[in-house]
C-alpha cells in the first residue's frame, strides 16, 4: 500500500527538483530551461534575478505536468495560470503574488516573442492591489548618532553610503575603491538586475572621508569598502585583535546585516531594516526639493511611478509643520487687522 504523499514531502520533492532541474524534464519544464538560457546569456539576467524566478516557473512546470506550452493559449490559458498562481500563491502577500505574476508575464512575454505562443496568458490578469508598507525613516539626530558611534573610518563611510546617497543593502556589499571617481567626484553602482548609475558625491563630508580612507588603506581599487574578517583573541584571554581578512572577497549578505545591527547597537539607536537607510535618504531629498526626477534618478527606479508610489507621500511630521506653519500665518493676518 503506498502511503499518502505528505505536504513536508510535497515540499521536499519541490525544492528537489528544482536544485537538480528535474522540472525540466517536462514540456512546461523545457520551455522554461530555454527562457532561462535566453535570460541569462542574451538578456543578461543578474544570478539574484535568475533564483528568484526560476522556483516560479519550476512550479508552474510541475502543476502542469502534463501539458505543452500550447495549452497555455489564451483564454484557456489564463485560466490554467490563474488556477496554479492561487493553488501555490493564494495566501500570500499581494505583493508576493505581484512578484510572480510579473514573472509569469515576462516568461510568456518570451514565448510570444519567440513565436511559441500567439498571445500572453497572463497579461489578462490583474496585478493585485498591494497594502500600505510602512516604511521606517530615521531622524537627523539619529543618523548622525549612528554614523558618529563608529570607531571606524571604513565603517563611517559606508553608513553615510546608505544615509547620504541611499543605495542598497546588495549595492553597498559590491563597492570597491576603483568605483570611486575622485576628478569627477561620482560613485559607481552595480544596482538590481546588472544596472550601473552614477551618483554625485556631493556631501563633502562623505567625499572627504572617503578619499581619506583610500588613501590610509594604500590598496588597489580592487579592494571592497566592506569585506569578510575574522576578529577574536589570538591568546586566551586576550584582546580582540584581526585573525583573518579577504580585501577583495564582497561581505555577504548574512554578514552586512550583523555589520549593520552591530552599527545601531554600539550607537544605542533601536534596531530598524538597513533599508530604512535608504528611505532616509530618498525621502530626506524629497522633502528639500521637491522633485519626484531626481528621487527617481537616486533611487535607480526604471519607472517614476515606482518613485512616486513610495516618496510622493508625506508623513505625520510633515503635516504637523504644514499645520503650525499655517497657524502662524493666520496669527499674522489677525495682528495685521
Amino acid at each position: 500500500m503506498i502511503e499518502s504523499l505528505t505536504l513536508a514531502d510535497a515540499a521536499r520533492m519541490m525544492r528537489e527538483s528544482v536544485k537538480d532541474r528535474s522540472y525540466r524534464a517536462t514540456p512546461l519544464g523545457l520551455e522554461v530551461a530555454r527562457y532561462y538560457r535566453w535570460k541569462k546569456n542574451e538578456w543578461g539576467a543578474a544570478a539574484d534575478t535568475l533564483r528568484d524566478y526560476e522556483p516560479i516557473l519550476a512550479k508552474l512546470s510541475l502543476y502542469f505536468a502534463d501539458l505543452e506550452l500550447e495549452a497555455f493559449e489564451p483564454p484557456v490559458g489564463t485560466e490554467r495560470i490563474r488556477e496554479a498562481w492561487d493553488h501555490y500563491w493564494g495566501e500570500r502577500t499581494p505583493r508576493t503574488r505581484a512578484k510572480v505574476l510579473s514573472v509569469f508575464r515576462d516568461f510568456f512575454s518570451w514565448t510570444v516573442r519567440e513565436g511559441r505562443l500567439h498571445g500572453n496568458p497572463a497579461l489578462p490578469i490583474s496585478t493585485p492591489k498591494k497594502r500600505d508598507v510602512s516604511r521606517g525613516v530615521f531622524a537627523p539626530n539619529e543618523v548622525e548618532r549612528i554614523i558618529g558611534a563608529q570607531a571606524r573610518l571604513r565603517d563611517r563611510v559606508a553608513l553615510q553610503l546608505l544615509f547620504r546617497l541611499g543605495i542598497r543593502k546588495g549595492e553597498l556589499t559590491k563597492v570597491q575603491f576603483k568605483h570611486y571617481d575622485g576628478a569627477r567626484c561620482r560613485l559607481q553602482v552595480f544596482g538590481k538586475g546588472g544596472k550601473i548609475r552614477y551618483i554625485p558625491v556631493a556631501d563633502a563630508a562623505l567625499r572627504l572621508d572617503l578619499e581619506r580612507h583610500i588613501l590610509d588603506r594604500q590598496a588597489d581599487g580592487e579592494e571592497f569598502l566592506l569585506y569578510p574578517e575574522r576578529l577574536g583573541p589570538k591568546t586566551f584571554g586576550g584582546p580582540l585583535e584581526l585573525l583573518w581578512e579577504d580585501r577583495r572577497k564582497p561581505m555577504s549578505p548574512t554578514t552586512a546585516h550583523r555589520w549593520w545591527v552591530g552599527c545601531l547597537e554600539r550607537a544605542g539607536v533601536a534596531h530598524q531594516r538597513m533599508h530604512a537607510a535608504r528611505h532616509t535618504a530618498i525621502t530626506e531629498l524629497v522633502r528639500h526639493s521637491g522633485n519626484l526626477k531626481l528621487a527617481q534618478q537616486l533611487a535607480g527606479h526604471a519607472w517614476i511611478q515606482t518613485t512616486a508610489d513610495i516618496y510622493a507621500h508625506l508623513d505625520e511630521n510633515d503635516l504637523a509643520q504644514a499645520l503650525r506653519s499655517l497657524s502662524e500665518a493666520r496669527i499674522v493676518i489677525d495682528e495685521g487687522a
